[in-house]
């Protein structure tokens, strides 16, 4: 794949979630740059080189703790064991799509001029608090101030929720601000509030926070005492004077009984439609497919998965052969073979010997193994002409660029040398084209400075 695109997304993926990608701080690779070689990748396995725990992005084990050898398998099962597979950067591509449109389409709903409809409350809202460069820092997050708010507390606990633990006797200040930041939630950073109702959730991401980020500032989270835990969770269980004694409910949605009714029908007439087909397909004695069934019933692929016992084992019972519900006739030898691989008959004279079928699922097997082979080779052969065009059409930009307004007749005669060299290894026809009629630019451009072309480009006319 490109491995320009690639860098573009993890690029944008980590500036969406605000960090900041610069030299020396937090490099990416591969990093082909832009219009340039790029940055070198540094060599791993150096002084300082470790790996990291991908839970808590802790250091798990240094280099220096092993020997060289151990060091280099280590890193060869690393690059064997952690393979992407292509579909994975579809989905991290979708992922963020989704985060860079609600991003953006936050900071219009904020910008927007249009009226907004407010909610009556029904008791007064209470004035945000803190002091007024913490109210302006909470108001670029949100827009506008949430009823409520404590803007200082908020950012400490932001910095917490980030950093972590600083320095001793910060964990009981630590709780209370995770929790008042989590209870608003983070536009910016995606971060969806857990109100009130969602006491639990907040408790546990507190004390995995506190875990994965108390940096050894906190014994009782050090040693696993329980009087964090119990710390953590009266502080997420705390509710003001006029909540408490009210059940706190999360919104469920409410499905209307026409729906359920008109589904329960559905469900009901696709049954019918599968039964009867089934009963076709048995009194006809004709073997079916599920892409037979859905053809004939009308219904979906993922209506017919979702009941099987209605026609899996018509399917299997009129299958021929049973090759793939009777495992144990692949291995049958003398004397052990199955009914059905027996003849009807007492005749000494076998009509199918023990172990034909074993001998068919073995050349079924070889034969699919040569095409998969096949089909390999063939992928490997347009990836290898893929990479070839892509370094042969980077080595072109390069040489591109050295086409500048006042190049010199010498150096354009350098530059057509080079370009018609290139052009012998042109990998299309268009390319080709394309080439040949930039070169002949080049060329009218030398002739115009009053520089005779002394090139040969027998070659190149004749490749042409």
């Amino acid at each position: 794949m490109s491995s320009r695109d690639l860098y573009r997304q993890l690029h944008k993926l980590f500036t969406l979630h605000d960090f900041e990608v610069a030299k020396g701080k937090l490099e990416l690779f591969p990093n082909p740059g832009d219009k340039s070689l790029g940055q070198g990748l540094r060599l791993p396995l150096q002084p300082g080189f470790a790996w990291l725990n991908e839970h808590n992005q802790q250091v798990r084990e240094e280099r220096d703790e092993i020997s060289p050898s151990e060091a280099i398998l280590q890193f060869v099962s690393d690059i064997e064991c952690s393979v992407n597979p292509y579909q994975h950067f579809h989905k991290m591509r979708a992922f963020i799509e989704r985060t860079e449109a609600t991003k953006a389409e936050i900071i219009v709903q904020a910008n927007s001029k249009l009226p907004r409809s407010e909610v009556v409350p029904f008791r007064p809202e209470i004035a945000p608090k803190g002091g007024e460069e913490a109210q302006k820092s909470v108001k670029k997050i949100f827009y506008k101030l949430p009823p409520g708010i404590n803007c200082e507390s908020y950012l400490r606990g932001r910095h917490y929720y980030e950093y972590g633990l600083s320095a001793p006797g910060q964990r009981a200040d630590a709780v209370f601000a995770i929790g008042h930041y989590l209870f608003y939630g983070d536009p910016e950073r995606m971060i969806q509030p857990r109100g009130y109702g969602f006491e639990d959730e907040r408790k546990w991401l507190i004390e995995e926070i506190l875990k994965a980020k108390h940096h050894g500032m906190s014994k009782d989270i050090t040693s696993g005492r329980a009087e964090a835990q119990k710390h953590i969770e009266r502080a997420t269980h705390w509710q003001p004077p006029h909540r408490r004694g009210k059940e706190a409910q999360k919104y469920e949605p409410v499905v209307p009984i026409s729906w359920v009714k008109n589904n329960a029908n559905r469900a009901s007439t696709a049954q019918k439609k599968i039964i009867a087909a089934v009963a076709d397909f048995k009194e006809a004695g004709t073997p079916f497919s599920t892409r037979d069934i859905i053809l004939k019933c009308g219904v979906s692929s993922r209506t017919l998965d979702k009941y099987p016992e209605l026609w899996k084992p018509a399917m299997e019972e009129l299958r021929s052969g049973r090759l793939e519900t009777a495992l144990h006739e692949y291995n049958a030898v003398e004397g052990a073979a199955s009914q059905e691989s027996k003849p009807p008959s007492s005749v000494e004279a076998k009509v199918m010997p023990p172990g034909r079928l074993a001998a068919r699922r073995i050349l079924y097997e070889l034969k699919m193994r040569d095409q998969r082979e096949n089909r390999k080779k063939v992928n490997d052969g347009r990836w290898s002409e893929k990479a070839a065009s892509d370094k042969w059409h980077d080595r072109v930009d390069v040489l591109l660029q050295k086409d500048q307004p006042e190049s010199s007749a010498s150096e354009l005669l350098r530059l057509i040398s080079l370009l018609a060299q290139e052009l012998l290894i042109a990998p299309s026809e268009e390319d080709c084209v394309w080439l040949s009629g930039y070169i002949s630019s080049l060329k009218e451009k030398a002739l115009a400075q009053g520089q005779p072309i002394q090139l040969n480009l027998y070659a190149m006319q004749r490749f042409a």
